[in-house]
């Protein structure tokens, strides 16, 4: 008896994580590049087509979006949540305590690039999940920004 229990519970758990992690790193890295050579051909004006909520930088569907920060952790463009765009976030945890603005920023200005996991909310679903972000530098005139898109986990 405990078997037919156990068993559909496994293939639900199963299902539920692949249909989750249903973005790649590879899609990911490429909206991220697709931003980063429109603020290279359009300059700092890209930054607010890159955070409007009806934009080609977010995909409801997927739970996927591009955000900025600058490099004091100001948010730039977000166009999940256009609200948190002037906002600084530096030394501001997730629900975790995690620092990961910070971690996400120090990443890209000392590598150039690269990933971070930390705790957020994802649009349309209630609740905290994993996600994992890429985050890289962009550099306009004098401006550095950190362009970044992820995916949730769970």
């Amino acid at each position: 008896m405990k078997k037919y229990i156990i068993m559909p519970i496994i293939w639900i758990s199963l299902y539920s994580f692949v249909n989750a992690s249903s973005v790649s790193e590879k899609e990911v890295i490429n909206l991220v590049n697709k931003a980063i050579q429109l603020i290279e051909s359009e300059g700092i004006a890209a930054i607010k087509k890159i955070g409007d909520p009806s934009g080609k930088f977010y995909i409801p569907s997927k739970s996927l979006y591009v955000f900025i920060y600058d490099q004091n952790c100001i948010i730039k463009a977000h166009p999940f949540k256009p609200t948190l765009v002037g906002r600084s976030y530096k030394g501001k945890p997730d629900v975790r305590g995690k620092l990961f603005r910070d971690e996400i920023v120090k990443k890209a200005m000392t590598d150039g690039s690269g990933w971070t996991v930390y705790s957020y909310v994802k649009p349309d679903t209630a609740g905290i999940f994993k996600k994992k972000v890429y985050g890289k530098h962009v550099t306009v005139g004098k401006n550095n920004f950190i362009v970044c898109c992820g995916m949730y986990s769970q």
